[in-house]
């Protein structure tokens, strides 16, 4: 059997779609991982960026054969793994790349989007995100025929941001397993980011997994992130959805924040930018990662934090990877 390495959620630099130096390849090398969810046009993408960035994506694997590979099917996860490559997953966070047009989400999935959410953390035409307080908070009738475009095409729906009313519809109509690819548990901290046992519960029901990400909403204060912290989430969700149903999915860059002057002052640029235009949640300030796994090294710590807590090896290797593996399948399938 595989032991599958993936994330449900990174972010990488720039320079990956130039040849890599033999330090850097080493570094990608060194993460580990078999395969990773990139999302494509942020919070806000139009449906003419993202074609765009599509169109550009292939220049990474020209780069830089030997490293990455696309993965836009099953077979593909299992040839990146067997080839020591790096899989990346294309996947959007957002819908305003969606356009309200539903032959949007064929066309893209055709250019390779195997994951998509219904939206980010406002409302839409198609349901309601984390941070909407009026209602509809459900999913609306457009919603409902994107999901099923969705699942039609071969997309796995991600609930990462969606309000839980609209998750919890989405879950009610779904065909085929969802995701929650990266979030974190309100059980350990009340947050409109993290997700309560019930929608956990119901997600792992529909036979998908949750990702828990190492962003600076695991507490309530606006310290860095601890590993406790972390910790505290991944094994909550094992509690409420079994080791079957959870993974990892960071929401940081692959080989680790940059904590440099200048990379913090981005940083804060980009938080401030955030909360004017309205898609902050509440808490955003720290950099996202968290202490003792900021870098390359990521999954390899993650490895020993479950293993110490007493995690079985079968359960560590779904963990790290196996099962957004397996629901990578079903969603493809």
């Amino acid at each position: 059997m595989r032991k599958y390495k993936i994330n449900g959620n990174m972010v990488v630099p720039s320079f990956v779609g130039d040849p890599l130096s033999k330090t850097r390849k080493q570094q990608f090398k060194s993460t580990g991982l078999s395969s990773f969810k990139l999302s494509l046009g942020g919070s806000a993408g139009t449906y003419q960026q993202c074609l765009e960035i599509l169109d550009s994506l292939p220049q990474i694997y020209l780069a830089n054969p030997e490293i990455f590979k696309h993965v836009n099917s099953a077979e593909d996860l299992a040839e990146a793994h067997d080839q020591g490559k790096i899989g990346i997953i294309y996947s959007f966070e957002a819908a305003t790349m969606i356009d309200e047009k539903l032959e949007h989400i064929k066309e893209f999935a055709d250019l390779g989007v195997r994951i998509m959410q219904p939206g980010y953390n406002n409302s839409n035409a198609f349901g309601a995100g984390v941070m909407s307080m009026h209602e509809p908070l459900g999913l609306t009738n457009l919603g409902r025929q994107a999901i099923q475009q969705m699942q039609m095409n071969k997309v796995l729906v991600d609930l990462s941001h969606a309000h839980e009313r609209t998750a919890d519809d989405i879950v009610k109509i779904a065909e085929r397993p969802v995701a929650m690819t990266h979030t974190g548990c309100n059980a350990i901290n009340d947050h409109p980011r993290n997700k309560s046992d019930s929608i956990l519960k119901k997600v792992a029901d529909s036979g998908g997994v949750t990702g828990i990400y190492e962003m600076s909403y695991l507490t309530a204060d606006l310290n860095q992130q601890s590993l406790e912290a972390f910790m505290a989430h991944v094994m909550h969700a094992i509690k409420v959805c079994g080791e079957d149903h959870v993974g990892i999915g960071s929401d940081t860059p692959i080989l680790g924040f940059d904590t440099s002057k200048e990379s913090l002052a981005e940083w804060n640029e980009i938080n401030r930018i955030r909360k004017e235009t309205g898609v902050a949640a509440p808490g955003e300030g720290p950099p996202p990662y968290v202490i003792g796994m900021n870098g390359p090294h990521k999954m390899q710590v993650f490895e020993q934090e479950l293993r110490k807590r007493g995690v079985t090896s079968a359960g560590v290797d779904k963990i790290l990877g196996q099962n957004f593996a397996r629901v990578f399948g079903e969603a493809w399938a």
